[in-house]
């Protein structure tokens, strides 16, 4: 294995030297050590929660860290930030891209670095640069043109574009493959190969679709709970041996091979191996004779499904079929991108279904508009609270009832006293803490995560759909939300949990679902059947 402090030759490069990062008290990176050197094409591997973002937005100047030591081409380097970072060649390129839709191409290009004449910015040259670098990079675009007339898979070609004109000697780029259709993916593969060997760019590339490592990148790092378990030349190790190391088996004890764990999970020999999850088992829920792996097609199974979806498709979505019963949790997971939180989105009509058949409590559905599957008995808990869940300016109880004004209004009066008893109920039931009379954003992002299923809860869902219930929250708040969520099935609604981490689907959930690339794998897995390493094996083995 060759390590960041072992380079031979020349101590050109950006290495890490032993980089820790910790978040409130728990290491997100645990003394991590690599190189990226000029014309060198590094991959990134590691499961949900590895710490491969981490590493990227250290690396990035996004984070500081808490010990080691950046070098730069020899020298010890701090950077203030992310343009601190890019103004010392290291330039990154994030899943969510930076650019601005409103404005045109050549503005995008240009956008803090403008030329100028007496007479004020110098259109001419900044236009015949500009189309110089869209045809160096294969780009036909209009440069007076809004940038938003253009496809994800242009848009990120451009982005990358623009952070190699300036002088970008380190390239990151975090899952870019991510929302981009096969040929689009192999033009970024190629532009990456070219970046490399042309222009003499080191690239981090974090992927989990091993077939794209393996084919751009020399070497491969992976990382596994905040450190390296390898590093390796590409052509000196074999998709199974980072599938391997990727999930884990061996740390947790569990020797068994992929094939081994994938055949076990299907079998559903009720063997249980308790990974990630506590001493004793919690208590599973009650359920009707329905039970979670019943034939939803029996006579019994159509009488206890709350949602069936069969070969659901759409933008990025191939091929999924998810079934959930009344007084269950399921769970939902996968890899960054394999289409949960699509599926999520497309339940509620906020994003296009273009096939495949569903039906809520027995009924045909067709998804319109989250109003409308608010009428059906759904309520939604994003991913992203300050994007698209909480009113920051905005009271607690302003928050909870924003969807349920109407039921609270008679004759265009809207009763006050009533809706303010209702709200404080929820927000009492969740034990909120902090001033909930003040603005949400004021409260702990543990609070804002309870006044979100709060506002959920009193839209009296049938089927309550969450993703990454507790992301940014404490360990306290997690448990919590983990009883909370547990209650509810308990009570008769029926659960679908998206999450990233392991622990938190095997805790929660009575059954799981795995996705890969916007398909499910099969059918539904009893969580007493799983274990983290399980887990992992499943949602890597399609992507070797």
């Amino acid at each position: 294995m060759v390590q960041a402090d072992e380079m031979p030759d020349s101590d050109k490069g950006f290495r890490a030297v032993g980089l820790v990062k910790t978040f409130a008290g728990v290491p997100a990176l645990a003394g991590v050590s690599f190189a990226l050197r000029p014309g060198e094409v590094v991959g990134l591997v590691g499961h949900n929660g590895a710490g491969k973002s981490t590493l990227l937005k250290t690396l990035a100047g996004a984070h500081s860290y808490d010990g080691g030591t950046l070098l730069l081409d020899g020298s010890e380097v701090h950077f203030a930030d992310p343009s601190d970072a890019f103004a010392h060649g290291v330039a990154t390129v994030y899943q969510e891209l930076s650019l601005l839709e409103n404005l045109s191409v050549k503005r995008n290009i240009w956008l803090g670095h403008e030329l100028t004449s007496f007479s004020g910015l110098n259109e001419e040259q900044m236009s015949a640069q500009a189309q110089d670098l869209l045809d160096d990079f294969d780009l036909t675009m209009d440069l007076d043109a809004k940038l938003s007339a253009y496809s994800v898979a242009e848009r990120q070609l451009l982005e990358i574009a623009v952070a190699v004109s300036k002088d970008c000697q380190y390239l990151l780029l975090d899952e870019p493959t991510t929302s981009l259709e096969a040929e689009q993916i192999a033009r970024l593969l190629d532009r990456i190969r070219d970046l490399a060997r042309r222009k003499n760019v080191g690239v981090l590339l974090v992927d989990h679709k091993l077939d794209e490592l393996y084919d751009v990148a020399d070497r491969i790092v992976a990382l596994v709970d905040g450190r390296v378990i390898f590093d390796e030349k590409a052509a000196d190790i074999d998709h199974d041996d980072v599938i391997r190391a990727i999930v884990g088996a061996g740390a947790e004890g569990d020797v068994e091979d992929e094939s081994s764990a994938l055949d076990a999970v299907s079998a559903h020999d009720g063997r249980r191996d308790g990974a990630g999850r506590g001493a004793e088992p919690r208590e599973k829920i009650r359920r009707s004779p329905a039970s979670a792996t019943e034939n939803p097609g029996s006579a019994a199974g159509r009488e206890n499904v709350a949602l069936m979806a069969e070969h659901i498709s759409g933008p990025h979505l191939a091929d999924i079929s998810v079934s959930s019963h009344i007084g269950e949790v399921v769970g939902l997971y996968g890899l960054i991108g394999a289409g949960r939180t699509e599926f999520l989105r497309t339940m509620i009509g906020v994003e296009p279904m273009y096939g495949g058949r569903l039906t809520l409590f027995g009924d045909e559905y067709v998804p319109k508009n989250p109003a409308d599957a608010s009428r059906h008995g759904f309520a939604y808990v994003t991913e992203e609270r300050k994007i698209d869940g909480i009113v920051p300016r905005m009271s607690s109880p302003d928050n909870v009832s924003l969807p349920i004004l109407r039921k609270y209004t008679r004759a265009g009066v809207l009763s006050q006293s009533r809706l303010r008893a209702m709200t404080h109920e929820y927000i009492d039931k969740l034990k909120v803490k902090g001033n909930v009379a003040g603005p949400i954003e004021e409260l702990s992002g543990g609070n804002q995560q309870k006044i979100l299923i709060a506002r959920a809860l009193a839209q009296n869902p049938r089927v309550l759909l969450l993703d990454e219930p507790t992301k940014g929250v404490d360990i306290g708040v997690k448990s919590e939300i983990h009883s909370l969520l547990r209650a509810m099935a308990r009570e008769g609604m029926s659960l679908i949990v998206v999450s990233s981490e392991e622990e938190e689907i095997l805790d929660v959930a009575d059954v799981v679902y795995v996705f890969v690339a916007g398909r499910t794998t099969g059918s539904p897995i009893p969580v007493d059947q799983l274990s983290v390493a399980k887990l992992r094996s499943l949602a890597w083995q399609q992507h070797r």
